[in-house]
């Protein structure tokens, strides 16, 4: 098992999951109220095994699963006045994923995944485009020149660390969050995290 920092909490999130994108705001609520550091990496979920493979090859009761985990999540984003639109579509999350690490290397993390994710969900942005992400990027405040040579030089290595890191800790799926090596695994699981960080204090999300 990689190290990990005792204080700090590990959090994992796939850009195309719409669970992710549902825990961000309570888990950077969580990390204000708690003053406990989360490290934020990209986790890239099989999603073909999970949801019985691409777009027209799954079975009536994946296609089912699918069509009620969508209308369950816009029923979770509606009480954060977020939008989730559902997809046609198995998204590549590589260069995404490479995006959000070099944006973390800047920090500049949420300037750039904020407005990327809420565009993604709503069928706006295009999260496979070198275009798109590269003004992404820009619009975040980071150098496009900086970015290229990043993407050309370190991105596939800092994406295989993160994931193999994401593998040693256990992770499966997204979101997760690690804190001193015990797993938490979903939106709805934050709680448990909270209670774990502080028992003495309540929350509620």
């Amino acid at each position: 098992m990689p190290e990990y920092d005792e204080q700090g909490v590990d959090a994992f999130i796939d850009l195309r999951s719409p669970y992710s994108y549902l825990a961000l705001k309570p888990a950077r609520l969580l990390a204000e109220r708690s003053g406990c550091r989360f490290d934020w990496w990209p986790f890239i979920t099989d999603l073909r095994s999970a949801y019985g493979g691409d777009v027209g090859e799954r079975s009536r009761r994946d296609e089912a699963k699918i069509r009620y985990l969508y209308m369950d999540c816009r029923r979770l984003a509606g009480r954060q006045g977020l939008t989730i639109r559902s997809t046609t579509r198995l998204w590549d999350a590589t260069l995404g994923s490479q995006a959000m690490l070099f944006a973390k290397s800047r920090d500049r993390l949420w300037e750039f995944c904020d407005p990327v994710l809420a565009a993604f969900w709503r069928r706006e942005f295009d999260l496979e485009s070198p275009t798109a992400l590269e003004a992404a990027l820009v619009s975040a405040g980071l150098d496009v020149h900086d970015w290229r040579a990043w993407l050309d030089a370190r991105a596939p290595a800092e994406l295989a660390a993160a994931l193999a890191r994401a593998e040693a800790l256990g992770v499966f799926g997204a979101p997760s969050f690690i804190y001193r090596g015990e797993l938490f695994w979903g939106s709805d699981r934050l709680d448990l995290l909270a209670a774990t960080l502080d028992p003495a204090k309540p929350w509620c999300f």
